[in-house]
């Protein structure tokens, strides 16, 4: 049965609060920089995102499954995979099994940070992966697109790893984690 869903703050609560968690079944979170930003134009734009397929497990059942939490600050060397939740306490949970990249990507963005190896770092240097937050450059202009052609991105998003200077009437960059 289809259920109308939330906000993106309600969504985010949930994965906080570990209402929503995710079964050992899922995948880890494999989405690239580039398609969490494209995601968020997606949703700056209007577009459809698609829905979820969530399981709910009712408390007499949780102990029977293993569930991990959502993934909030991912590091390409050191913590690219989603910790375990543990034994769960005897409520019911909502483990989401279609969704997850999507719901990863707005904690992200919104509540988290992404650190990946800088091009040319030695992989074993901790200078290589810099702790990045998502930007949106509140001052850039559309982007011209060829005609015949889908235009890619209409914001600009990008994960930074320290706030850019404002460059007047080009950049002012605005960091979305609160």
């Amino acid at each position: 049965m289809y259920k109308p869903g939330g906000t993106i703050k309600d969504a985010l609560q949930k994965i906080e609060q570990k209402q929503w968690v995710l079964p050992a079944i899922q995948r880890e979170f494999v989405w690239r920089s580039d398609q969490v930003t494209g995601f968020f134009d997606s949703l700056m734009r209007g577009f459809p995102f698609g829905t979820f397929l969530f399981w709910r497990i009712e408390p007499e059942q949780v102990g029977e499954w293993k569930f991990y939490d959502f993934m909030r600050d991912y590091h390409e060397r050191d913590a690219r995979h989603c910790s375990e939740l543990g034994p769960v306490s005897s409520r019911a949970l909502t483990a989401v099994l279609d969704g997850q990249q999507r719901l990863t990507a707005l904690n992200i963005g919104l509540r988290g940070s992404m650190a990946l190896k800088r091009k040319h770092a030695r992989k074993s240097s901790a200078d290589a992966y810099p702790r990045m937050t998502l930007y949106l450059n509140l001052l850039s202009s559309e982007k011209e697109t060829p005609e015949g052609q889908l235009e890619k991105q209409r914001y600009d998003f990008r994960f930074l790893s320290e706030r850019k200077e404002y460059v007047s009437g080009q950049e002012f960059c605005f960091e979305l984690v609160r």
